[in-house]
């Protein structure tokens, strides 16, 4: 089974992506599924250390876990606390994932594994893999797509994709791109394509 790192920046159409991957039968997986499994879980192995650093505020009163939402809004106001929870969180998730990948390469039923990860170039976890896929589109539709998706406004936007890794580094990388930037038809052809051309350079088939 050959490994597929998926990654872009925010709102450029990684999910859409992954799951036509999905649909043509691969396994796929988010690192932000297992993340949010380790942050969020009743007996997180990590929420004594993020009370810790974060304050009492992060925390809910009714159930004592913590607040998701205060949680999201401090990561992303606080580089260092973002940072902090990276180095924190990133060895789990990528424990789990080895664990699962290994489960899975048992049944032999998938042949791509494909795994979706924001943070897969700058964390440097993109080497774990056989193969990087980038999905781009131009900084003005990710700013529209925000505003449409999140309620955004243009400022709030901007600031949101500055705080990410720049697109144009995360494309140095890539073996794949997917463009975004049209309409859902032309991305589906081009992840189409370069799955079949993974088959092809893997000898798949």
């Amino acid at each position: 089974m050959i490994r597929v790192g998926l990654t872009g920046g925010i709102c450029t159409g990684k999910t859409f992506v992954l799951n036509i991957f999905k649909k043509l039968g691969c396994y796929t997986l988010q690192a932000d599924e297992l993340s949010e499994k380790i942050i969020f879980a009743p007996d997180s192995p990590v929420a004594d250390r993020i009370r810790e650093t974060f304050g009492d505020s992060i925390i809910t009163e009714a159930t004592g876990e913590i607040d998701r939402a205060v949680f999201s809004r401090l990561i992303f106001e606080d580089r260092h606390k973002r940072n902090f929870i990276n180095e924190l969180v990133h060895p789990l998730v990528r424990s789990e994932r080895e664990k699962l990948l290994k489960e899975i390469g048992k049944t032999s039923v998938y042949d791509i594994f494909v795994y979706e990860s924001a943070l897969l170039v700058e964390s440097g976890i993109w080497r774990d893999f056989d193969a990087v896929v980038v999905v781009f589109t131009n900084q003005e539709e990710q700013m529209r797509r925000l505003v449409e998706r999140n309620g955004f406004s243009q400022k709030e936007a901007e600031s949101r994709i500055r705080s990410q890794f720049p697109l144009s580094e995360k494309l140095k990388v890539a073996h794949y791109t997917i463009d975004t930037s049209g309409s859902f038809e032309q991305a589906e052809a081009q992840t189409l394509e370069t799955y079949h051309l993974l088959r092809k350079r893997f000898k798949l088939d």
